[in-house]
């Protein structure tokens, strides 16, 4: 199995992680609290662990793909000469640099770009950064994605992803709408790519991490928030969205509906 292979494979699997700025900009708010700052805040003296570079390292430039909040590029920012921070989402751009200033941090600058527009001849960015980092970010999606965070990189490469989610309203609203659930699909992103990785030459690192987590919402929030998910997939019918509200309804206690997800993540870690 070579490159080829697991290129295609990646690809085929991209069947419900197609997400836009809509969907962004309507989970920055939810993005942009202080228990989600303070878990970036833990993880990150971990991930330098990680990465191999200790706590004392100082980086010259760093780019932080899908930065969302900017909850990362922040902590870079206080050991980095310069960093810069994308994102797809104008929402979550504004959460980042409201952050920042607020922490009167000046040395992040914050593009809006999805990382498939993002032109490295253009922006001078071929080999630049010591560190190039993407947590969580749908954005590193292809293999040619994957390929042009390595070519804009000097040496270190972090990127993480989930490889099992389970979030059990989605899921069955799944069954409902497509007649299956996603959760398989979860894994491919870094199987992919740690074995186009392996195939290139890397040997990268990998650490799994097993979390989980609740969100309350009323039924519309929820109800605006799946429409535009499953929207992404197909052309949602007046039936699919009734059947998306009932079944929101159904789930109703005290006012609010509660998702509750149980994940398992990997971090990923190379060296040039």
């Amino acid at each position: 199995m070579d490159i080829k292979y697991f290129s295609n494979s990646w690809n085929n699997s991209k069947k419900y992680h197609n997400m836009d700025e809509k969907f962004w900009n309507q989970r920055a708010k939810e993005f942009n609290i202080k228990d989600i700052e303070e878990k970036a805040n833990i993880d990150f003296p971990r991930i330098l662990d990680f990465i191999e570079v200790g706590q004392d390292f100082r980086f010259e430039n760093v780019l932080d793909i899908g930065c969302g909040t900017g909850f990362y590029a922040m902590q870079f920012a206080k050991i980095s000469d310069h960093v810069i921070a994308t994102d797809i989402s104008q929402s979550m751009l504004a959460c980042a640099e409201n952050n920042s200033k607020e922490k009167n941090i000046g040395n992040i600058t914050f593009v809006k770009k999805t990382w498939s527009e993002f032109s490295l001849e253009e922006l001078q960015h071929k080999e630049k950064f010591d560190l190039v980092f993407a947590s969580m970010s749908p954005a590193i999606d292809s293999y040619e994605d994957l390929k042009k965070m390595i070519e804009c990189g000097k040496n270190l490469y972090f990127l993480s992803g989930f490889v099992q989610k389970k979030d059990y309203l989605k899921d069955e609203l799944s069954k409902i709408i497509f007649g299956s659930n996603e959760s398989s699909y979860h894994g491919n992103k870094i199987y992919n790519a740690f074995n186009i990785l392996w195939n290139i030459g890397y040997y990268p690192k990998i650490s799994y991490k097993d979390s989980s987590w609740e969100r309350s919402k009323s039924v519309d929030e929820f109800y605006l928030e799946y429409l535009s998910y499953f929207e992404k997939t197909k052309i949602l019918t007046k039936d699919d969205k009734a059947n998306i509200k009932g079944y929101l309804k159904s789930k109703v206690v005290d006012g609010l509906v509660i998702e509750k997800t149980t994940a398992k993540s990997a971090w990923l870690f190379w060296k040039k």
